[in-house]
């Protein structure tokens, strides 16, 4: 309730009018009085406003501190280490690495001073500071290792030496070869739990056969492995990384076989690959991307001659069968290009017809007067010439359907093989120069390949075993063709919630691709309803509109319903838009050009609220990470008033929200508005602060996030470059101008645990297998069983695919 706040109003009220009439008379203060009590009365009634008003409290000033003998022995270390001289790091005569004696002195000198309480942390820092110095990065990880043995060290230096610590070539080489043993592991536990476990729920009577059919798929995808799997690839570059940087060391003569060995495995793996690549091109005829394939596996297969020959044979043949094919292409290409010898009067006649067709548009009412001329002298092949020239000029005059017929009609002829049937032919088969032909057959491709898939499934592609013979990976896949088969009827029904592949997509593109070429085309009518008809079916609402607007005397309702479709469709992609240039262009798009529709007048108020809201930068930091990280929102750095934070409605409270950086030195803060909830919208506060207060931001969120991820791992942020640069000025207080560039702003936002995770993060189980329940109406699939958890992949694991 509000009445304390209401009576000092009233009160000052009251005062002021005394102090102007002071003849008035006590009675005259009895309405006063009593709109106190009536709004005292009904204080409760009325919802809670926003009553603090010094938002910010005044900046912490630093405290007086006079340094002690530890404080004075830690700076003697410091200055030690930073300014050793040429002989900081002697060695022994057993080769080992030391350190510079000034900073053992230092550091004993520290171990010796009394630390207080403030300053517990701060021996093993110097410890820390002192093993840096090690110009060994093996002596340094040992050093850590001792100092990670330490009790009661900080988080935050225990998150450091960690990383140190694993920061060891060898030791994570080890780590992914172990990883793919326990791949391996996994792997083998799966193909014998999931059929046990599907069989406690179905029955065991199918379990025989399950458990074999499991065991020979185990066995077949061994045929898609490499010779050098993905994590061997990763502990092969950890070893010539650790090679590369200590070349002479106890380790090295085994750590150089080990390596040998690996590259021979590496070259058999890219050569395998180019090998198969070169094999797929040599069956789609591809004869010189073959040879180029095959060359390179037998250069990659070069630095080891005398190993991997059965893979070196195999890529020499291909490499033969390539370059022969090669030639024989080549040769008829020189042959069709060799020049003939025509009579100079046939030269002639070719020579005007040529100049002819070149000038301008080809008319069929002219072309028979210059084909009269040309015909005696066409030579041996004339009447398929002449048929050829006007089934260019009716393709040229409009008339497409009329010339791609002729040129059918002259291609079936010519099966002797002349040269202008071999010219038609290659002109219909073109998709480009033909496009109509090529929606025709790959509209029947599409529906080939649909039923093909509504039958069996993905089981109409290559199996999953490219690498076994064709029949004998067709045989393993037997039984689950044959469930996918009888069970397509089920499928075809949850078909419209599951999906379906695109089988009409090249027919589509054929479609377009004749609409620009012949835009008064005669197909052009049927192949616009084709279009819409594939482009609403598959709700792409803007293009269906386009389609729609070539169509005359098309239904204005559904017209209408298709403009605001495609107004809400952009509108939900606006959330995929980063920055808000990019965004306003969208929405005044969107508003200009659907004016009429819902979607447009929304588009038009989305956009009107982009402009007033647009600042340099928009760094959000929420209140729930306030409240986890107390430095930021503290005096000692934003230094919110502690009312904001203390979940009392009475005296204001922050909005979930919590407060905006908007660039330069404004600061907004959020609150929640008067009788609102914490889900309605915020009421803002705008603050322009002292540069050294956004120093102090700044510098407490870069500590607080640096501190979380040295404990947390799952605390760290992304990297966000913009974000950085304004904090990095920020810092600095260099922030007076604001860059309003767009590609200058970042929208981050500082979330807490609690909002990034949920309210229990998901961690992974003690047990080092998962649960599984697993179900398939597509197949009548069901089935409990323990799955064993692989390891995770690292996030630089892409690099060794």
């Amino acid at each position: 309730m509000r009445t304390d706040s209401i009576v000092r109003l009233a009160a000052k009220r009251s005062q002021s009018l005394r102090g102007r009439r002071s003849s008035r008379t006590s009675r005259n203060t009895l309405p006063y009085l009593f709109g106190i009590l009536l709004l005292s009365g009904t204080g409760c009634l009325t919802p809670p406003s926003i009553v603090v008003e010094d938002l910010l409290e005044p900046l912490a000033q630093p405290r007086p501190w006079l340094p002690g003998p530890a404080d004075l022995a830690a700076a003697k270390l410091a200055r030690a280490a930073l300014i050793g001289g040429a002989n900081a790091w002697p060695v022994n005569s057993g080769g080992t690495p030391t350190v510079d004696p000034s900073i053992e002195l230092a550091l004993a000198a520290l171990e010796e001073a009394e630390l207080s309480e403030e300053n517990e942390d701060l021996l093993p820092l110097a410890i820390d500071l002192r093993n840096a110095t090690l110009d060994d990065p093996i002596a340094y990880r040992s050093a850590s290792r001792t100092l990670r043995k330490r009790f009661g060290i900080d988080p935050r230096l225990e998150g450091r030496l960690d990383r140190t610590i694993d920061d060891d070539p060898l030791r994570l080489a080890r780590r992914r070869q172990s990883d793919g043993w326990h791949r391996l592991w996994a792997r083998s536990f799966n193909t014998v739990s999931e059929p046990l476990g599907g069989s406690l729920i179905t029955g065991f009577v199918l379990l025989p056969f399950q458990l074999v059919n499991s065991i020979i798929h185990y066995f077949a995808e061994f045929s898609n492995s490499e010779p050098l799997s993905p994590t061997d690839r990763q502990a092969l570059a950890l070893r010539r990384d650790f090679l590369a940087r200590h070349p002479d060391t106890e380790l090295t003569e085994s750590l150089e076989r080990r390596v040998e060995k690996d590259l021979a495995k590496l070259e058999e793996t890219l050569a395998r690959r180019r090998v198969r690549a070169a094999e797929r091109a040599f069956d789609s005829n591809d004869s010189g991307l073959a040879l180029h394939q095959a060359r390179t596996a037998l250069e990659i297969l070069s630095p080891h001659p005398e190993k991997n020959s059965r893979l070196r044979g195999r890529a020499a043949k291909l490499e033969d069968r390539a370059s022969k094919a090669v030639a024989d292409r080549d040769r008829l290409e020189a042959r069709s290009l060799t020049a003939r010898r025509s009579p100079p009067e046939q030269r002639q006649a070719e020579l005007r017809l040529a100049t002819w067709i070149l000038e301008g548009p080809l008319r069929p009412n002219e072309l028979e007067a210059e084909l009269t001329a040309y015909r005696e002298f066409a030579g041996p092949d004339r009447s398929g010439r002449i048929d050829f020239i006007r089934a260019m000029a009716q393709n040229e005059a409009g008339f497409e359907a009329e010339g791609r017929e002729r040129l059918a009609r002259l291609a079936g002829s010519s099966a002797d093989g002349r040269d202008m049937g071999r010219h038609a032919r290659t002109l219909l088969d073109d998709d480009w120069q033909n496009p109509h032909g090529a929606f025709e057959e790959l509209r029947r491709k599409g529906v080939r390949e649909e039923v093909a898939w509504r039958l069996a499934g993905e089981w109409v592609r290559r199996p999953r075993y490219p690498n076994l013979p064709t029949p004998v990976a067709y045989l393993i896949e037997t039984p689950t063709i044959a469930m996918t088969i009888i069970l397509a009827p089920l499928r075809a029904l949850i078909s419209p919630w599951t999906g379906t592949p695109d089988f009409q997509r090249g027919a589509a593109l054929a479609g377009y691709r004749y609409l620009v070429r012949y835009p008064d085309g005669s197909e052009q009518r049927p192949l616009i309803d084709w279009l819409y008809d594939y482009e609403h079916g598959r709700e792409r609402w803007s293009r269906a509109l386009r389609l729609a607007d070539l169509t005359p005397d098309f239904d204005p309702e559904q017209r209408a319903q298709l403009v605001d479709d495609t107004a809400t469709a952009q509108l939900e992609r606006l959330d995929e838009i980063d920055r808000r240039d990019a965004r306003t262009s969208t929405l005044e798009g969107i508003a200009r050009e659907f004016p009429d529709s819902e979607g447009g007048r929304e588009a038009g108020l989305l956009a009107r609220a982009e402009y007033e809201d647009a600042s340099p930068q928009h760094i959000r930091i929420t209140k729930s990470f306030l409240l986890e990280n107390p430095s930021v929102a503290g005096r000692a750095g934003m230094g919110l008033h502690p009312g904001l934070l203390n979940d009392d409605p009475a005296d204001g409270e922050l909005h979930p929200d919590g407060v905006l950086l908007r660039g330069g030195r404004l600061l907004e803060i959020l609150l929640v508005a008067e009788g609102a909830e914490d889900d309605d919208p915020p009421e803002s506060r705008l603050r322009k602060i002292s540069k050294q207060r956004l120093s102090r931001i700044a510098s407490t969120l870069e500590e607080s996030v640096r501190r979380n991820s040295l404990i947390d791992v799952d605390a760290r942020h992304e990297a966000d470059a913009t974000r950085d640069v304004y904090l990095e000025r920020a810092g600095l207080e260099v922030t007076g101008d604001a860059d309003r560039r767009p590609s200058a702003e970042s929208t981050f936002v500082y979330q807490s645990l609690r909002e990034r995770y949920g309210m229990v993060r998901g961690r992974d189980s003690v047990l080092p297998f998962d649960l599984v329940f697993r179900g398939s109406l597509g197949d009548f699939t069901l089935g409990a069983f323990p799955r064993w958890r692989p390891p995770r992949e690292t996030p630089d694991a892409f690099l060794y695919r």
